[in-house]
């Protein structure tokens, strides 16, 4: 089901409007201005200058020839991209004018660009965020003292790894693969994520094709734009043997005669590995995961202040979402952060133009620096554990990872149960569904005599208890072998396993007629037709599909009606929804009209707690003609609905009333028109109710 997200144009017509967001873009502007960070100074600039000013060969292999540092620019050939445009603007300017500060200048407005588009797409992706992710990021003090003041460029990446997820979230696999492998050829650090991108998009159900042209499309893409950087020894030096990557392998247990545990590379595969172990993973999750992977790498080593630009927009995101104590835990740690920087690493100069305002050196003692940087560390380890804890407290939202959900839909010989059943079953994904028929569960086939005495009706002519104890098996996470009835051939076809699934739908005459397997139920359906209708479906399946007379068939419905009355409709009362489909003129059915485009449904729902939700939609969104019959204080109410409706609009609506619910949907998720969607909006809506009541449990 795909994400509905509001253009990036509208967000930003918005956000201009916005007091935080123009008093941040002005105090940003204004620390462009002032200030000049040492490290762009010394390294970054000067390198992308030295290539503008000698564009013959690749810019690492020309730094290096001009004996420049080989720690000067560790980045791949795409952040050099992104620097380039502007700091050629600024360095043309500079020529003109005999001055040595516009290039300065124009490297960091590649910085500011970067950082609004990052808040553009935080904003896009969680819009009902809106104010705190504004306040959060955009005034973030971790994004002002690394990027203005410390000088570093990390947020290239960045936006391009969160620009990546946001497009995974919205079905658009391929620009994802392209943009991540975008953001590793800025900087490698960004395949930490890639291995929890690909366990994410596995876990989904139905998304293997997409999945991949995702891989391709990222394999292929970084491929094509590093390749012919591989061949250049000045590339391999200066990106790839880079010294920061040693630091990965300096937290260690030293286990004697030279055999050492590295901690970090253990600790990150064993949270992969406990990512991988979860039955079923949200997009949420996969955030908070992937800042938990970034902090592991981060504090587990003497990490470079450039790194913890990697954790922004996940810290953003985790204050916006659990409120004072997320906000108060990255406040401090932002404090400890920015003070020992500001105490023990390079900054920047205040200058107006060449004119030194300010330049700061402090000393202090190893056991007061070590003393503070443990403070730092621990801080950041609190705020992972927060962010890993909410993450999977968040992500089995409606704790499908203890019990299956199960759903009944029972109801009176062809009134449309199986293909109901099929309807969820198209939603939820043939990976996520088992489906039950009391069919399976018939005591004989089609061709015994002892139909002549019992009508399928009757509950004695089924194996309802093993029926029971098949159900509480799946339910139990265990699997089945059980039969498959042929209703074209009234045979039984060999018996499969069914395992256990997300969803299990049990659907047949007697669903809601054994009390055990009522209260296995989560939710209780039962569909019900006018009878003229219902006669009319009937006759035209079994001669279609069995090849009976319609003598045949008039005769057996006779001889079930008192079967119906005993066994069949006292169900009705046992459901949580009652489905009742009417026709809007027969004669036209008759006639040869298509049944679809002239149905209508009567719903009446038991917990009516959300039929004013439901029917804004359906007349808002779906068109269609809501009457209220009646409404009773136990909370019963009955609409009665008709029109038609497109399989676009039931999805759109499912997206609004249910939002959470997309995440047990089929990558492929199909959803019906006409009178079969209307039912799939309201089932959802139920399902989310049941499912809400267990999650307070």
């Amino acid at each position: 089901m795909h994400q509905v997200s509001r253009p990036l144009g509208l967000i930003w017509a918005d956000l201009w409007r916005e007091r935080l967001f123009r008093i941040g873009i002005t105090l940003k502007v204004i620390l462009i201005i002032l200030l000049l960070p040492t490290t762009q100074q010394e390294w970054f600039v000067p390198f992308v200058v030295n290539w503008i000013e000698s564009p013959a060969t690749l810019p690492w292999s020309g730094h290096l020839l001009s004996d420049g540092d080989p720690l000067a620019f560790p980045y791949g050939v795409i952040m050099f991209i992104s620097h380039l445009p502007t700091t050629a603007i600024g360095w043309m300017i500079d020529q003109m004018l005999g001055v040595g500060y516009f290039a300065n200048i124009g490297f960091r407005i590649s910085l500011l660009g970067a950082d609004v588009l990052l808040l553009l797409l935080l904003l896009q992706t969680f819009e009902d965020y809106w104010k705190r992710i504004l306040t959060y990021y955009w005034l973030s003090p971790l994004i002002l003292f690394i990027t203005y003041w410390h000088g570093q460029t990390d947020l290239i990446p960045v936006v391009l790894f969160i620009y990546s997820l946001t497009l995974i979230k919205r079905d658009n696999f391929g620009a994802a693969g392209l943009l991540l492998a975008c953001s590793i050829a800025a900087k490698h650090s960004m395949m930490i994520g890639v291995p929890f991108i690909i366990i994410y998009l596995w876990s989904h159900n139905g998304i293997h094709r997409e999945f991949q042209r995702f891989l391709l499309l990222f394999v292929g893409s970084l491929l094509l734009i590093e390749a012919p950087f591989l061949f250049s020894d000045a590339f391999r030096m200066m990106v790839l043997e880079n010294r920061e990557v040693d630091k990965l392998y300096w937290l260690f247990i030293n286990m004697g005669r030279e055999n050492l545990i590295y901690l970090t590379p253990i600790a990150y595969l064993l949270l992969l590995y406990s990512f991988w172990r979860i039955r079923k993973v949200n997009f949420d999750l996969l955030i908070a995961v992937m800042g938990v992977a970034f902090s592991v790498v981060i504090l587990m080593t003497p990490s470079p202040p450039g790194w913890y630009l990697w954790l922004v927009p996940i810290l953003a995101i985790h204050q916006s979402r659990y409120g004072s104590g997320a906000v108060t835990l990255v406040g401090v740690f932002s404090l400890l952060f920015i003070t020992y920087h500001l105490l023990h690493t390079s900054g920047a100069k205040i200058i107006l133009f060449d004119y030194d305002l300010l330049n700061i050196t402090v000393t202090q003692s190893a056991m007061a620096q070590s003393i503070h940087y443990t403070f730092m560390i621990g801080f950041g380890l609190l705020i992972a554990i927060q962010i890993l804890r909410e993450g999977v407290r968040e992500n089995d939202y409606y704790r499908l990872g203890n019990r299956p959900l199960a759903l009944g839909i029972a109801g009176d010989s062809g009134v449309g149960k199986s293909a109901f059943s099929k309807g969820l079953a198209a939603i939820f994904g043939e990976g996520s569904t088992v489906e039950v028929s009391g069919d399976d569960y018939n005591n004989w086939d089609r061709s015994s005599p002892m139909w002549k005495t019992l009508t399928h009706l009757d509950p004695k002519a089924h194996q309802l208890f093993q029926l029971v104890k098949d159900v509480r098996c799946l339910m139990g996470g265990g699997n089945v072998q059980a039969r498959t009835y042929n209703r074209k051939t009234g045979h039984f076809l060999p018996t499969m396993i069914k395992n256990s699934r997300d969803v299990i739908l049990v659907s047949g005459l007697h669903t809601l007629y054994p009390q055990q397997l009522i209260e296995e139920l989560d939710v209780r359906f039962f569909i019900e037709m006018d009878d003229s209708l219902r006669v009319f479906i009937r006759m035209r399946r079994n001669v279609k599909e069995e090849g009976d007379s319609k003598e045949v068939v008039l005769k057996e419905i006779d001889r079930e009606k008192a079967d119906s009355e005993r066994y069949i409709k006292p169900q009705a009362a046992r459901s949580d929804v009652v489905f009742t489909l009417l026709p809007i003129n027969l004669e036209l059915l008759e006639r040869g009209r298509a049944i679809g485009s002239n149905l209508k449904v009567r719903a009446c729902i038991r917990n009516g707690i959300y039929y004013h939700e439901l029917v804004r939609v359906l007349i808002g969104i779906c068109g269609l003609q809501v009457n209220i019959d009646s409404i009773d204080e136990k909370g019963e109410v009955i609409l009665e609905i008709s029109g038609d409706v497109a399989s676009e609009d039931v999805s759109l609506a499912i997206n609004i009333l249910v939002p959470h619910m997309k995440e047990l949907f089929d990558f492929n998720a199909e959803f019906s028109g006409g009178v079969q969607g209307i039912m799939q909006i309201i089932t959802l809506m139920e399902i989310d109710e049941a499912l809400k009541r267990r999650r307070v449990v």
